[in-house]
């Protein structure tokens, strides 16, 4: 297997992945979106709420601000443990993490909450950005809250995923006709392409070999071309895989917590093959 970073910045990593079957890719994929824990507010308890928003659209909106988890992976017992123990109010420092809330509107002037205001009882679990904005208050509008938050999964809910995007694409593979391309004479294919792939040099239509990982497999080059001199496929067992993460895990940590978890996964499926007599 050969893999290549084509792009690393804190919330996004780009890899050139080659030899790797595509659906061991896509079970990666699937367990970056569904398995990876990360930390989200889960338990909201209102003290006082006289603003025009119901208590349920507030702790919603609780809910989607990501969460710093990092530190809180190796902390915080595993989501299972601590679904169970939400969910009958044992709000237990090894499961938890409180977050709190308050605010009062002024005189004449409209006051906004917003995510850098939560106070949190834990200084490694807190919100990636401060500014996003959780509720205005106007005048002799009160609220006061305690947030509680828990190591959780994609599949159970979308807000303890870690990531925004986690996507896999073919690479191209372009083939060019000389025989039936025009040349010079013809240069539609060029014109119409959204990723500038195609070029023109020493009288003929070329490959850029260095923008072929931006091509999207549209084929409108295929679609003008008026000799079909263009043929566009993509190579077998190579692909690009894309992680943008929300902020609350880096994209690195990201991947190698979905390898592990699958890893776990397949070492106990072969198991329990085991235990039922089916391997040996």
């Amino acid at each position: 297997m050969e893999i290549n970073v084509l792009e690393k910045t804190p919330l996004r990593l780009r890899l050139y992945i080659k030899d790797i079957p595509l659906h061991v890719l896509n079970s990666i994929r699937r367990a970056i979106i569904a398995e990876v824990p990360t930390m989200a507010i889960d338990s909201v308890v209102f003290t006082m709420n006289s603003s025009v928003f119901y208590d349920e659209y507030i702790a919603h909106r609780l809910g989607l601000i990501p969460l710093t988890s990092e530190a809180a992976l190796d902390k915080y017992k595993s989501p299972e443990e601590c679904r169970e123990a939400g969910d009958r109010g044992l709000f237990t420092e090894d499961c938890f993490v409180k977050l709190d809330l308050e605010g009062k509107g002024e005189e004449g002037k409209l006051v906004t909450l917003h995510s850098g205001d939560l106070k949190t009882s834990d200084p490694d679990v807190k919100p990636v950005y401060d500014n996003i904005p959780i509720i205005v208050l106007g005048k002799n509008q009160e609220i006061r809250l305690e947030a509680y938050a828990r190591l959780g999964r994609g599949k159970e809910h979308a807000k303890w995923s870690p990531v925004s995007v986690a996507a896999h694409k073919y690479i191209a593979d372009i083939y060019i006709d000389e025989k039936k391309c025009l040349g010079e004479n013809c240069k539609k294919c060029i014109e119409v392409c959204p990723r500038n792939i195609l070029s023109f040099e020493n009288g003929k239509i070329i490959v850029n070999t260095n923008k072929i990982f931006d091509c999207s497999l549209c084929r409108i080059c295929e679609e003008y071309c008026p000799t079909d001199a263009i043929r566009v496929g993509w190579r077998e067992n190579e692909y690009i895989l894309t992680i943008e993460s929300t902020g609350s895990l880096p994209p690195k940590r990201i991947l190698i917590e979905a390898v592990k978890i699958l890893e776990n996964k397949i070492d106990d499926f072969i198991e329990n093959l085991r235990s039922e007599g089916i391997i040996k």
